[in-house]
């Protein structure tokens, strides 16, 4: 996936969790106040865990093998909107196959003097980096209007929110989470809503994310993604109106065209007979997230990271200006030859 739709996707994003967003009526003047209420915020802390717990198991007709995967991150998300930032911190581990894998992760995103979206990005693995020794990388994208994202983000409504196919229901009761009294706003996105996620995501960034894909192959793509939803529960404050936490997952799809795939793609690492089976087994694939809404620190790019790239860009330099001396030499001695 393209740089720029993945860092104008993160604008967006952080702006829309400052600004908030209109609605239209019903479950909604809840979205309507939350809009209010969220315009005076500058800064949020977001609590971000994922967890990925998943078996593939394979069969042989007689016994079945299964294969575990399982991934857990859990992060700090901080962000201001004026400037426009946002810094991660946090650690994710994987394990599969028996081994595992630790990483270290932070990333700054801000917004360049020429209104560019710059990110620093650390990563740190337990497996092959000694502690404290992980490795900066440096993303630059100029081609996005930071200020029309800040515009859309403050103005986007409730029928705009379903045409993403985000169409909220309100809870009859208020919920409790974490001892706060809250309204309880629900959604479930499928397959069919992905055509539009894409859509959507070109208008935003201002090309086509799809590059080369035709529309066979992305009809192909997304005949596997049927069955699968992704359940949204959103809690807003009912003294507030500030959004107090969101839950995402996708534990109620159902897997059979994937698996299908699947065991088309690996037929001939299996035996030949029919009764050699590949099924995915989901048990559990979601995100939570937890707001706060205390002053959040002007976000600013470390010591560590500016002096680690501009390490990396003078080896760079180096290594071209050496290039370009052993062809010089080369070229040299080719003259005094002729």
């Amino acid at each position: 996936m393209k740089k720029k739709l993945i860092l104008g996707l993160l604008a967006l994003s952080t702006a829309s969790m400052l600004c908030g967003f209109d609605s239209a009526e019903t479950a909604e003047s809840i979205l309507d106040k939350a809009t209010e209420a969220s315009s005076s915020v500058d800064g949020i802390d977001a609590g971000t865990t994922l967890n990925c717990d998943l078996a593939v198991n394979i069969g042989d007709g007689t016994t079945t093998s299964s294969i575990a995967v399982l991934v857990t991150a859990d992060l700090d998300v901080q962000a201001t909107l004026d400037p426009l930032a946002t810094m991660v911190d946090g650690s994710m581990s994987i394990s599969t196959f028996g081994q595992s894998e630790d990483l270290i992760l932070k990333m700054y995103m801000v917004t360049g003097e020429d209104d560019s979206v710059e990110a620093y990005t650390y990563t740190e693995d337990s497996s092959s980096d000694a502690e404290g020794e992980g490795s900066w990388e440096y993303t630059s994208e100029s081609g996005i209007d930071i200020q029309s994202l800040m515009d859309l983000s403050s103005t986007i409504d409730y029928s705009d929110m379903a045409a993403w196919g985000l169409d909220f229901t309100l809870a009859s009761e208020a919920a409790d989470y974490e001892g706060t009294e809250c309204y309880l706003l629900t959604s479930v996105l499928d397959s069919s809503s992905f055509t539009t996620v894409l859509n959507k995501a070109e208008e935003l960034v201002g090309e086509d994310v799809l590059g080369d894909i035709s529309e066979e192959e992305l009809s192909s793509a997304l005949e596997l993604l049927d069955g699968l939803k992704l359940n949204i529960e959103y809690y807003i404050s009912t003294e507030t109106y500030l959004p107090v936490a969101m839950h995402m997952d996708m534990n109620d799809s159902d897997l059979s065209t994937l698996n299908a795939y699947v065991a088309t793609m690996l037929a001939g690492y299996l035996s030949d007979d029919d009764t050699s089976t590949v099924e995915i087994v989901l048990n559990d694939l979601s995100m939570d997230y937890t707001f706060s809404y205390e002053e959040i620190s002007a976000i600013t790019v470390p010591e560590e990271a500016l002096e680690a790239i501009a390490a990396q860009e003078a080896d760079d330099t180096e290594g071209e200006t050496e290039i370009l001396s052993d062809d010089s030499t080369e070229t040299e001695l080719q003259l005094v030859e002729g």
